[in-house]
This record gives structure tokens, C-alpha cells and sequence, in this order.
């Protein structure tokens, strides 16, 4: 039997590229299709060590493992460690469901009943298999079915925005928070929470500079800020309270226009809206970076 270098390669990068996907959206993972392409190729270069018989020693586990992390960096860059452990569950789950299946549709279109190459030598070699991929097996799907009941209730409160001020625009995912009663106190207008790195390209480069420096947003620096900006955007003062914090301000400021984007149409807001500026994170897991009002939707 002859096998084609060529032939496995090009199979095993579609294969890699299609396991890789489906950990890109079980995962909900922004990444593009080029390192997506990468990362699959790595994997399937890999595979090529059969044809040396010198570099039999790489089918050892630690370089398997070592590749398959490899994969993971490459193809989506993780930033956090819980990240990572996240996507790598879900890359490992999708392969051995692949493999599954690949064995399975074997079996069932087989003519002979046979177990050839998947035989095991004895009951005793059976059972520690079975136990240790059932139990790996439980592992990943625990670690994927958590992070995703997380995300059951929230996910149809998620939605995108466009946020408008000067002939500029930027995108948000924005949690539709019920339990976001924040006005403006003296319009009484509703209050949308953006994170300021969503927001940053949109301000104007003094407001920017403000919250570069981590200055601290007191009364007096906030004033100087609204006289030296003049008219290049309508600031507004926030208060509100937080665990720990019973006066906390927020800046806010009255954009051109937004646009919420709803399963059934595309609402444009011109008017009665305040972006207030947060400088942190909204969301712990990085799944919204806003919090929209209710009141918003009408």
C-alpha cells in the first residue's frame, strides 16, 4: 500500500481547518480564517514524521500534546489562561467526536462484522482504555458544558451596536441589562455602560489622554476637561454606586447616533441617549464590553 505525502497533507489540513472551526464557534472565538489556515497547516505538517523513520520518536505523547498546543496559540492567540484551557477542551472534544464518528460510519457501512485495528489485546487493556477516555471524556465536556450554561441565559440578551461622534464609529456586544436603571439625573435620559477600549477611537484625544494617564476622574479635573473640550462633544456627569463605591462619577457623553441591531430590524437612536465611559471590564469572561438600557428599546 503506497501512500502519498501530498494527498495526506492536503486532507489533513482540511480535516485540521474544519476541528479548528468548530472550536472557533463553540468557543466564540474571534480569530481569522488565515491563522485559522496556519495552525491547521502546523498540525498537518506533523503528520508527514511517518515518512522519516528517524522521527519516530515525535509520536510520543508530549509532542503530540505540545503540537495541539501549538495549533491552539496559532489559530486563536488566547490571552488568558482560562481561555486557552477552554479552547483546548473544545479542540480535543471536536477531534474525538470526529474520530468517533469516522470510526462508527466505518463499522456501519463495513460488510463484515470485524474489529480489525481497533482490537484491543485483552479485557484488562480494554477496560483502562475505556476508563481513561471516558473519564478524559467527562473532563472536556464538564469544562465546555460550564462555560456554555453560563452563557444560556445571557445569550439572547447579547446584541450589537454601533455607537456614532464625529464621523466616527465603533462596534460594541452589549448586554441588555434589566437591572440597568442609570439616567442621566438632570435630562433623566438612559445611560448606555461602554468600556472605554471600545470606545477610545471615537473620543477626542484629550478625553483619551485623560484616561491614558489614569488620572483620577475628581470634580475639579473633570470640569477642566469639559472647559478645554469646548463644543468637540457634549459631556455629561454621571453618579452612581457600586459595591464599595457609594459616589462614584462616570463621564458620559451625548453621541450622534446608535444603532441596535435586533433579531427583526435595525433600530438608529438620534436622540434622549448618554454613553457613559467605563474604565475596566464589564464582563469578567470578555463576552460584552456595553450594557444597554431597557428603557432604549422602547
Amino acid at each position: 500500500m503506497y501512500i502519498y505525502a501530498e494527498y495526506l497533507l492536503v486532507e489533513n489540513i482540511i480535516i485540521n481547518y474544519i476541528i479548528l472551526y468548530v472550536t472557533e464557534k463553540i468557543t466564540r472565538t474571534k480569530t481569522s480564517k488565515l491563522r485559522l489556515f496556519i495552525a491547521a497547516t502546523i498540525g498537518s505538517l506533523y503528520t508527514l514524521v511517518v515518512f522519516f523513520p528517524n522521527l519516530r520518536f515525535m509520536g510520543k505523547f508530549i509532542i503530540k500534546f505540545s503540537i495541539s498546543v501549538l495549533m491552539i496559540i496559532l489559530a486563536f492567540n488566547p490571552e488568558k489562561f482560562n481561555l486557552f484551557l477552554k479552547q483546548l477542551s473544545a479542540f480535543y472534544l471536536t477531534s474525538f467526536v470526529f474520530a468517533g464518528t469516522v470510526i462508527g460510519i466505518f463499522y456501519i457501512i463495513s460488510n463484515k462484522f470485524t474489529i480489525v485495528k481497533f482490537s484491543f489485546k485483552n479485557s484488562k487493556e480494554l477496560i483502562k482504555f475505556l476508563t481513561l477516555g471516558i473519564g478524559l471524556a467527562i473532563i472536556l465536556i464538564r469544562n465546555i458544558i460550564k462555560n456554555h450554561l453560563i452563557r444560556i441565559n445571557k445569550e439572547n440578551c447579547l446584541t450589537n451596536i454601533t455607537i456614532s461622534l464625529n464621523s466616527k464609529e465603533t462596534d460594541l456586544i452589549a448586554l441588555i441589562d434589566t437591572g440597568n436603571s442609570l439616567k442621566e439625573p438632570i435630562s433623566q435620559k438612559p445611560v448606555i455602560i461602554a468600556e472605554y477600549n471600545a470606545l477610545k477611537t471615537i473620543l477626542p484625544e484629550l478625553v483619551n489622554k485623560a484616561y491614558m494617564d489614569n488620572k483620577d476622574l475628581d470634580l475639579n479635573f473633570i470640569a477642566k476637561i469639559m472647559e478645554e473640550i469646548g463644543d468637540e462633544i457634549k459631556l455629561r456627569l454621571i453618579p452612581f454606586k457600586s459595591l464599595g463605591n457609594d459616589n462614584g462619577i462616570l463621564i458620559g457623553f451625548i453621541p450622534d447616533s446608535i444603532k441596535v441591531y435586533l433579531a427583526n430590524e435595525t433600530k438608529k437612536l438620534t436622540e434622549d441617549i448618554i454613553v457613559a465611559i467605563y474604565n475596566d471590564k464589564l464582563a469578567t469572561d470578555e463576552q460584552y464590553n456595553g450594557l444597554l438600557h431597557p428603557e432604549i428599546l422602547g
